[in-house]
């Protein structure tokens, strides 16, 4: 009974460790799409430049960079903990939920569109 758990076990890790080289090669060649593991960016690309979190409450998304916790409160409950991280010499913003990359830009883009979006109240006037 031990070796069969035991096989299983080594067997599990073998197949995770695969399932991360893949992940680690998409990245190296810049074939970036959701589903990726959060960990194949740090082995190849290092830390974030900056990291932050990203919530959303009724449709609208809030980001905060450059701030880490354990967490995010709105309205006194618990809300799950998403990260947003930035990479300046890949001009990558990565958007990862539960360890997975669901979204990307390149970080020149999404400032200039940010920017855009302060100014238009500002012209609506």
């Amino acid at each position: 009974m031990k070796k069969t758990i035991l096989a299983s076990i080594v067997i599990l890790l073998l197949i995770g460790c695969t399932g991360m080289a893949k992940h680690r090669r998409y990245i190296r060649d810049g074939v970036l799409f959701s589903g990726l593991n959060q960990f194949a960016f740090v082995k190849e690309w290092g830390v974030a430049d900056k990291q932050g979190t990203w919530t959303e409450e009724g449709g609208q998304y809030r980001i905060a960079i450059g701030w880490r916790g354990g967490g995010v409160n709105v309205g006194g409950r618990r809300r799950a903990f998403n990260d947003v991280w930035v990479y300046y010499k890949q001009n990558k913003i990565l958007f990862f939920s539960n360890y997975s990359l669901i979204a990307y830009s390149n970080w020149d883009e999404y400032q200039k569109m940010e920017r855009e979006r302060e100014e238009l109240p500002s012209i609506m006037k």
